[in-house]
């Protein structure tokens, strides 16, 4: 969760709220839900824990005594897919990095130079494909949350994905290292690797299909057909725990207190913890989604020359796709749409969200606060939970394998099978088909899809660099952010639409961005010890 809301807040998604309190709250508590221990939010130096715990385990199960042999080629196993995960984590963060495949010594030198980025992807790969070899296809539901075949399979066309993509997938690199740019570009840009993602996430899909898991798409029409049920479709399969769509989840076990754990992600909990409320949508972030007849929406933009009435914003809200409703209660909403029959989920019950930071009606707009309000509160994972503040974190599903095949395809210039995959999860949204066959234009549709499915799901950081998006620095994960600020009457609960008068579009603050930060530095003390060169710029 600490890292999943750090992410969100950096990546364009959700905006800063009071000072950033929500992510840096979430990042001291440190859940690792996205895999345990890399990315912006997260020490290198646990990565290595991690990869030299897998290694000792590798070195060590064989002397236990009583243990199976083939419970312990099992062990092997996910001793290898762990570490092919954190792997791929510092491959999409670093490029190149130190390839560890076991606990050093004492007499070992410890100054592990950085493998290329080729060297890196095989390494990475070679540990998934070792471990698919050996893992079983499931295990009891006592033991869910371990890893299983598929879920390597989706962990090697992930690796696959990021090293066909543009940042790595060139000529050169995006910021010149010399000698060593190797270590961050593959020095090509070579179409076979799409072709690589192709046969893993189809194999990856084929596997998930057989073994019980699936695209949740109850509206029976298929491809071509927007679905009927697609906001219980979508919310079930991002927030049920153990749902068919969800191939790999971080379990929650009940050891602990989940509010201690969660910080109370759940809006339920926001009349006394108001944090969640003010880590709202970021504005930037909001033209991705598009109305439910898959039109866009006329949002305020800033610079208008005068604010709409609040009722606007309630009218637009209802005309809003599915996977909005699920994932955004905004300011003068009625009910969350996720947790339709619930009170606790009404604005009307939270003594926070613009009650503390509303606006009188002098007010002169477009006058800011500061921060703003962003778009609406954030109900993503918590669909029909209630009061149940924990969530199981989705780490891959099956959604994620049809867009990596519509990336794909549309990269190797197979428009058809690009369009059929893209429409799998489009339509199982509630929208009508795509149908657009100019390969730039239809790449910028299924990049869009990414955003939307995966919102506040850890990928957008790494997708829109890895992508190298031309206007990454202007509004993406960096440049002006805007949020919608309100002007309201005095009544004492100002959340509810009866309080609202006028709404408009504002800038709020701005966000750094130079092209050095598409990799990750590593940090100053490793470089200091002469053990890995530089991510140029830093």
């Amino acid at each position: 969760m600490g890292l999943n809301n750090s992410l969100a807040c950096i990546s364009g998604e959700r905006c800063m709220g009071y000072n950033f309190q929500q992510p840096y709250v979430n990042a001291q508590i440190g859940l690792l839900a996205t895999g345990g221990g890399a990315g912006p939010a997260v020490s290198y130096g646990n990565v290595y824990n991690v990869i030299r715990q897998c290694a000792l385990v590798n070195e060590n199960i064989d002397l236990v005594p009583d243990m199976t042999d083939s419970l312990k080629r099992i062990v092997h196993a996910e001793a290898k897919g762990l570490m092919a995960y954190n792997y791929l984590i510092l491959f999409k963060d670093y490029g190149g990095v130190p390839l560890v495949s076991h606990s050093f010594a004492p007499t070992d030198n410890l100054a592990a130079p950085r493998g290329t980025l080729q060297q890196t992807l095989d390494f990475a790969t070679g540990l998934c494909d070792a471990a698919i070899a050996d893992l079983p296809n499931s295990w009891p539901s006592t033991l869910a949350g371990r890893l299983t075949k598929g879920s390597v399979m989706c962990m090697k066309a992930q690796l696959l994905l990021f090293a066909a993509r543009p940042l790595f997938n060139s000529a050169t690199p995006y910021e010149s290292l010399g000698a060593n740019n190797n270590l961050i570009c593959f020095g090509n840009n070579d179409l076979t690797r799409w072709n690589a993602v192709i046969t893993a996430s189809t194999t990856a899909l084929n596997w998930a299909l057989a073994n019980g898991y699936t695209l949740i798409n109850t509206g029976g029409a298929g491809v071509g057909t927007p679905n009927p049920n697609a906001l219980n479709d979508y919310g079930t399969a991002t927030s049920t725990p153990s749902n068919p769509e969800m191939i790999l989840a971080d379990k929650y076990d009940g050891a602990t207190s989940p509010a201690i754990i969660y910080y109370n992600q759940s809006p339920y909990q926001t009349t006394s913890h108001y944090d969640s409320q003010l880590e709202n949508v970021e504005g930037n972030f909001l033209p991705n989604w598009m109305k439910a007849d898959g039109t866009e929406q006329s949002w305020p933009q800033v610079g208008d020359p005068a604010p709409r009435p609040a009722t606007d914003y309630a009218l637009r809200y209802t005309q809003m796709e599915p996977r909005f409703l699920a994932d955004v209660l905004g300011p003068g909403g009625t009910v969350a749409a996720n947790n339709p029959t619930d009170a606790k989920w009404t604005v009307a019950s939270w003594s926070y969200f613009l009650a503390n930071y509303g606006t009188a009606p002098a007010f002169a707009f477009p006058q800011v606060t500061g921060y703003g309000y962003g778009i609406g509160a954030t109900t993503k994972f918590f669909y029909h939970a209630g009061s149940r503040l924990w969530f199981e974190y989705p780490i891959f599903r099956v959604a994620e394998l049809y867009l990596n095949l519509a990336e794909a395809y549309n990269e190797t210039g197979q428009t058809t099978l690009a369009l059929q995959n893209l429409n799998m999860v489009h339509n199982r949204a509630g929208l009508p088909s795509i149908t657009i066959t100019d390969q730039t234009q239809l790449r910028t549709a299924i990049q869009r899809e990414w955003a939307v499915e995966f919102f506040g799901e850890s990928k957008r950081y790494f997708d829109v660099k890895h992508w190298k998006l031309a206007n990454i620095g202007n509004g993406i994960l960096g440049g002006q952010v805007w949020e919608f600020e309100f002007s309201t009457t005095t009544a004492s609960n100002k959340n509810i639409l009866s309080s609202l008068i006028n709404y408009w579009a504002g800038n709020t603050y701005t966000f750094y961005w130079d092209n050095r930060m598409f990799l990750e530095p590593f940090p100053q003390a490793e470089v200091n010890k002469l053990a890995v060169i530089q991510n140029p710029g830093y």
